[in-house]
């Protein structure tokens, strides 16, 4: 069946257009699209916004609700690392998935189309998540584009296991190759062992960077040096980094300066980074986010992603981006209408053009996209609006309702 979509917002051009839909496909995005066929389906979408989806661009989902079977009492993230690494020996690649495909559900409910996720390659868990989650990727194909991380969560420089599963992951299929160069002894050689793998298999870098109050630890800095030095410039992606907010602005402000040179992509997770930093400060105690504003005044590409959901590293989260950013707008001091948009933007068309996601709606691609119901970003955000509608497979759904 062909589609007339008329008075649809978009939001990245700012203007009010229809879609023209023939055999599952976009035809035409312009203003004022007449019917061809009287066959035609019209549907008014009364100027509600319109965009491809939300994109998650960093998740765990072989950890995901597993904060339901085992408690972390302290709430620390040492204590979050110790009780995965043991309850990893008893987690079967059915486990992973079954828990991952809630994930998936909840989050395609709530908007998101495109996700980026980090599975845990090591000597306890093995393979099991990787080979869950490229089954997924494969069965999800037409309602989510998903990007896998093969991450070394417990280190490689001491285990060869680690570091032999972590280069059978990329063998296997994974996207994308880890890193938390925090977890060793040595970061820089964790890095550069990274490097080498990335530059193996030419795949991109995902690493944690900088998860810690600690304003000596700059892990950042040296990153964006190794990025360039190794000509990887606009490969590599860092998330959380942060020890950034820990620092005065004139101190960060070359480290930021070299991210920029290297085209470094920050990920920001204020919902995790909320929860798990600052516990050890007894007075002004910190936020622990990455300085968002600063670093998009200095022309970074910053995304916010859910990271952790009902894990032992956050016991919240619902897979709903527009949720995520809520949260961020009230710890990174992002209220203004300008900030709002911003953010809007921070789990949509940035992390979808930073992560080399086929994110835009243009002809010839295939109809899958959100109405989300709200005509401003800044009122989606306000509201915690749900989502209208979607285009998926040749068929409009409407009423999506965000089951949590």
């Amino acid at each position: 069946m062909d589609y007339i979509l008329k008075n649809g917002y978009f939001p990245f051009v700012n203007e009010i257009q229809d879609v023209y839909i023939k055999d599952g496909l976009v035809e035409k995005v312009e203003k004022d699209i007449e019917p061809i066929d009287l066959d035609t389906q019209i549907i008014d979408l009364e100027n509600r916004i319109v965009i491809s989806g939300f994109v998650d661009g960093h998740m765990h989902l072989d950890k995901a609700l597993i904060g339901e079977k085992v408690i972390n009492k302290s709430g620390t993230l040492y204590e979050a690392i110790e009780i995965m690494s043991k309850y990893k020996h008893s987690m079967t690649k059915e486990d992973v998935k079954e828990r991952s495909k809630k994930i998936l559900d909840l989050s395609f409910r709530n908007g998101t189309r495109f996700l980026r996720t980090h599975i845990d390659v090591d000597d306890k868990i093995q393979l099991k998540s990787i080979e869950a989650l490229l089954e997924l990727k494969e069965e999800y194909k037409e309602s989510m584009d998903i990007q896998i991380v093969a991450f070394p969560q417990d280190g490689i420089i001491k285990n060869s296991r680690s570091y032999f599963y972590l280069e059978e992951a990329l063998k296997m299929g994974a996207d994308i190759v880890g890193g938390i160069p925090a977890i060793e002894e040595d970061p820089i050689k964790h890095m550069n062992m990274i490097f080498d793998l990335a530059m193996k298999y030419d795949v991109d870098i995902d690493m944690h960077i900088d998860e810690t109050d600690d304003a000596d630890s700059l892990i950042i800095n040296d990153l964006a040096r190794l990025t360039i030095a190794n000509g990887y410039i606009g490969r590599v992606t860092a998330g959380h980094c942060c020890s950034l907010s820990a620092n005065e602005k004139e101190i960060i402000l070359p480290i930021i300066e070299l991210v920029k040179k290297a085209k470094i992509n920050i990920i920001s997770l204020p919902s995790t980074n909320l929860y798990l930093q600052g516990r050890g400060d007894k007075i002004n105690i910190r936020r622990g986010i990455a300085p968002v504003k600063y670093l998009l005044d200095h022309d970074i590409p910053v995304a916010i992603g859910s990271d952790n959901i009902r894990d032992p590293f956050n016991p919240f989260g619902n897979g709903n981006l527009l949720e995520e950013i809520l949260i961020a707008a009230h710890g990174c001091h992002m209220g203004g209408e300008k900030d709002l948009n911003k953010l809007f933007d921070m789990v949509s068309i940035i992390p979808g053009e930073a992560l080399k996601f086929d994110y835009n709606i243009k002809e010839g691609n295939k109809a899958n996209f959100i109405v989300i119901d709200a005509g401003t970003k800044v009122d989606s955000i306000i509201r915690q609006a749900n989502i209208y509608g979607y285009f998926k497979n040749d068929i409009f759904g409407t009423n999506v309702i965000n089951n949590q």
